[in-house]
Order: structure tokens, then sequence, then C-alpha cells
């Protein structure tokens, strides 16, 4: 699902998009757009309206959580490291550098990146008493 619903924002063409759209949302799908009810052709015209660049800069945001297994287990798991990380980025039109196989001049001009690493709890299984020979 998260693939699919990544298409319809990398969908180049609108036709593209159209048709990866409702390969995804239901025609009869509840929709809530800022917890506002709407309807799937009105969130579809909304999506489809804010898909092209500003002609300006932009900020985009995000956050991901990498995870690592490591090579050696605890308690029959693998161990594993998680690095949180938050980034926020501005995004600009930049004439003077080479476009891309898009024709796309927007470059990033400013980066942050806050990262931390952590190590998940581990889960240990709660012995329970034994209850041989007792009966309820």
């Amino acid at each position: 699902t998260q693939s699919r619903l990544g298409a319809l924002y990398e969908a180049r063409e609108n036709e593209a998009f159209v048709s990866t759209f409702d390969a995804v949302f239901s025609p009869s799908c509840e929709v809530r757009v800022n917890h506002t009810p709407s309807t799937v052709d009105a969130f579809k015209e909304g999506v489809l309206s804010h898909r092209s660049a500003d002609a300006g800069s932009s900020v985009v945001a995000g956050t991901l959580i990498v995870s690592r297994n490591m090579n050696f287990r605890i308690r029959a798991a693998p161990a594993q490291r998680q690095t949180h990380i938050n980034f926020s980025a501005r995004v600009e039109q930049d004439p003077s550098i080479q476009a891309d196989e898009h024709d796309d001049h927007r470059r990033i001009t400013s980066f942050y990146h806050t990262s931390v690493d952590k190590t998940p709890p581990i889960h240990l299984a709660t012995p329970h008493a034994a209850t041989h020979g007792k009966e309820d």
C-alpha cells in the first residue's frame, strides 16, 4: 500500500496519476482531509491541483527510522540498532546548474539533519508458575 500511495505523488503525467489513483482508491472510499469529510473526487482534484511544484522556494521535511540487525543474537533474536532521523530541506530553483532528465532545476540549498541512535528494548519472556496437578 505504501508503494502504491507513493506512486500517486511520483506520477509525472496526469493520465498516469488518474489511473494509479483509481487503482488505489475505491469509488466509495471514506475520505477526510484535515479531519473534514470529503469525497473521493474532491480529494483527487485536490491532490492533482497540488502536483506541480511552485516556481519559488519550498521546504520539505520528514522523518524516518533505519533499523539494522546485528550479527549476534540476544535471547534468540538478532540484536538491533535503530537510527531515528529528522530532516528539513529548503529547495530552490537554480538556473545556473544543469537540469535533470525531467528539466528540473530545483536543488537543495539548505539542509538540516538530526539523527539519534537507539537500541530497542529487549523483551524477555516472563516465566509462568507451574500448575502441575492442580485443577480449577
